[in-house]
């Protein structure tokens, strides 16, 4: 069995599951996984197939980014076949995912600014190391040889963090606007 292969079967439905939470269609998180595991394989000659935590972060960018193209292309709110619907239907159609995108973007918004005060209210380590975690994916071992500390204490310092912004988040009443986006959007 090749190293291909074994990815696949070990990630090909943590992989549909993930794409599923973005677009909440089962047969098209399937198109999506497929297409992932596609493009790896056509590329297998330029990747390292070795470096599984690699290969893994990839192919859940990869359905990540896929999956938000298809969400941002409107295919998933267009369920009527074209010729049954005429100009004032698609126009009626278009305004009203229009509102609800714009709806969207407003309240992701909020939202992203709400986490980026909190951020940025952090203490100076605190805040380093959440970014560090969170914006550029940094593993905790990597930040903490970065940082020059121990691993638990870069543990303490991302649960210190993500436990005062789910606080500050539940004050402001948008704590629910992460579930909602985590599960619909």
């Amino acid at each position: 069995m090749t190293a291909l292969e074994d990815l696949f079967k070990s990630l090909y439905f943590p992989l549909r599951a993930y794409a599923f939470r973005f677009i909440c269609n089962k047969e098209m998180a399937e198109d999506i996984v497929q297409d992932v595991f596609f493009e790896l394989w056509s590329r297998r000659d330029t990747i390292r197939l070795e470096d599984k935590n690699a290969v893994k972060s990839y192919l859940f960018k990869s359905a990540y980014n896929r999956s938000i193209n298809l969400l941002k292309s409107g295919v998933l709110y267009n369920n009527a076949p074209l010729e049954e619907t005429n100009e004032t239907q698609i126009i009626d159609s278009y305004l009203s995912q229009h509102l609800r995108n714009q709806e969207h973007s407003l309240l992701l918004k909020e939202l992203e600014d709400e986490i980026a005060g909190y951020v940025e209210s952090l203490p100076p380590q605190c805040k380093n190391i959440f970014l560090m975690s969170r914006t550029y994916g940094l593993k905790n071992k990597e930040i903490a040889e970065q940082l020059g500390i121990s691993v638990k204490a870069v543990e303490k310092q991302i649960s210190k963090a993500i436990s005062g912004l789910r606080e500050h988040l539940d004050k402001k009443d948008l704590l629910f606007l992460c579930w909602l986006f985590s599960i619909y959007f």
